[in-house]
């Protein structure tokens, strides 16, 4: 299963049209359809995001803005990665030992901490998605309590 199945199938259970869904998130519908089809980085940088929550105990939508929520993220330039970076700092891990747990290359994880990787426009769109269908965030990365690889298909 991707993480275009998973926005499919919450979108099809909340009876939504994609039309709706991509007009509620900023979208062109052609935009919102790559997202679906699993043809876009979401599918890497969605679950990316989610391990980095785990590893810091941290509510996912708090790593995409503020208040954790949609209206306050994309705020200012490289908010996740401020964000990140200041929920990594209150746990007192430097960034070697949290990349080394995610089991990231450090540059990448420098990547995502300096506001350059694609977190700045994927996890703001899936914040307003999971508003979209009134669901938490980290649900669309693991539905029915498991990572959404793990699963062939959920009801």
């Amino acid at each position: 299963m991707t993480l275009g199945d998973v926005l499919k199938k919450e979108r099809n259970r909340k009876k939504l049209t994609a039309e709706d869904v991509a007009a509620g998130m900023g979208l062109s519908v052609n935009a919102y359809a790559e997202l679906e089809e699993a043809a876009s980085p979401i599918e890497e940088w969605g679950p990316k995001l989610a391990q980095i929550a785990i590893k810091l105990s941290t509510p996912t939508s708090r790593l995409i803005s503020e208040t954790g929520k949609s209206a306050q993220a994309k705020e200012v330039e490289g908010q996740c990665g401020k964000l990140i970076k200041k929920h990594r700092e209150k746990r007192e891990l430097g960034r070697e030992a949290l990349a080394a747990e995610l089991g990231w290359p450090l540059e990448e994880f420098v990547s995502v901490e300096d506001g350059n990787s694609p977190l700045e426009q994927y996890a703001p769109l899936l914040l307003r998605f999971a508003e979209i269908i009134d669901q938490p965030i980290f649900n669309l990365f693991y539905p029915c309590g498991l990572p959404f690889a793990e699963l062939k298909d959920y009801p």
